[in-house]
């Protein structure tokens, strides 16, 4: 026998070996953790793992307000959607600005010549996707997330 044929036996062996025993193992349900029992004849508002005294997320708003002579105003991480349409109209500065998005994660604007529109999404290329899609083409002139 050669030693490359050694080695296969050896290998198929260890495989078989390994799979024998591993019919053995117990699984992790037959496994119990000191708490179990108390959690289990816990009230059922307290079974849960999930701790009760986090505060809220907080959702952060944002806003990109544009002119028709290409002035431009953002807001970021404003803590209520009006309050980022406003900043993003302040910010704007033209009597002409309006707030063509607002978002929570990431909003983009479409331009098609004439017209600007936006869009949101969860990340920068599905928000530049939707303001596309609802402008009916366009190509992408921002692109900001909070």
């Amino acid at each position: 026998m050669t030693a490359r044929q050694r080695r296969r036996v050896a290998l198929a062996v260890g495989s078989v070996v390994t799979a024998v025993g591993m019919a053995f193992t117990p699984t992790a349900s037959a496994y119990s953790h000191p708490y179990t029992s108390a959690i289990t004849n816990a009230p059922a508002h307290l079974q849960t793992h999930e701790p009760t005294n986090l505060p809220p997320l907080l959702t952060h708003y944002g806003a990109i307000a544009y002119s028709h002579d290409g002035s431009l105003g953002i807001a970021r991480r404003s803590k209520s959607k009006l309050l980022a349409q406003q900043q993003a109209l302040q910010r704007c500065g033209a009597q002409t600005c309006t707030v063509v998005t607002t978002f929570t994660k990431c909003g983009a604007v479409a331009h098609d010549g004439v017209t600007y529109h936006g869009g949101a999404g969860l990340t920068p290329s599905a928000a530049e996707a939707h303001a596309v899609s609802l402008l009916g083409g366009g190509r992408i002139v921002l692109s900001i997330c909070n």
